[in-house]
């Protein structure tokens, strides 16, 4: 995975909906990898997805919103969110503007997309909707989903392309 990159899609979540819950931000960055995975073939960041209660949870990128990254990764998430203060539930805000450079144009269409297609939908309706997805049905609870699962029923060539990417990648 990338964990720089990670990183920025939670700061670039954050510009885009300042105020952004833990639950929120990380099934922003679900549906964005889900998204790009089964249109072109590569995750976004490629975090490890734990399917948790409430849907899938992206290990990495939860750790940060936690403020529980291994000291070795701590630079790189050093200025990048600012918690909410007076809130009964851990809300973020960017500290700064995302690095647009980590991403392609495909990544910043899927993270968009996703933004809004969870923008106004409330905590039950995303939760309801992940555990209908079969890479979330098929893992235990608490443990890793199958990027595999997270293909099924995308394009035979996407699938292909995605079986080449997973030999550099993380499928």
């Amino acid at each position: 995975m990338d964990k720089e990159k990670a990183v920025e899609a939670l700061v670039y979540i954050a510009s885009k909906i300042p105020g952004v819950g833990r639950f929120h931000a990380a099934k922003i960055l679900y549906f964005a990898e889900l998204r790009h995975l089964r249109e072109y073939g590569r995750p976004v960041v490629g975090d490890r997805y734990i399917a948790m209660e409430n849907g899938p949870v992206p290990s990495f990128a939860y750790d940060v919103l936690k403020g529980t990254t291994h000291p070795d990764d701590q630079p790189i998430t050093e200025g990048a969110l600012v918690p909410v203060k007076g809130t009964h539930y851990p809300m973020y805000e960017a500290a700064r503007e995302p690095d647009l450079d980590f991403f392609s144009e495909s990544d910043i269409d899927c993270l968009e997309w996703a933004v809004e297609y969870c923008r106004n939908r409330t905590f039950g309706q995303i939760s309801d909707e992940t555990h209908t997805h079969p890479a979330w049905d098929r893992a235990d609870l608490n443990t890793p989903m199958d990027y595999a699962d997270m293909l099924e029923g995308a394009d035979p060539q996407i699938i292909e392309d995605a079986k080449v990417f997973s030999q550099y990648g993380v499928l």
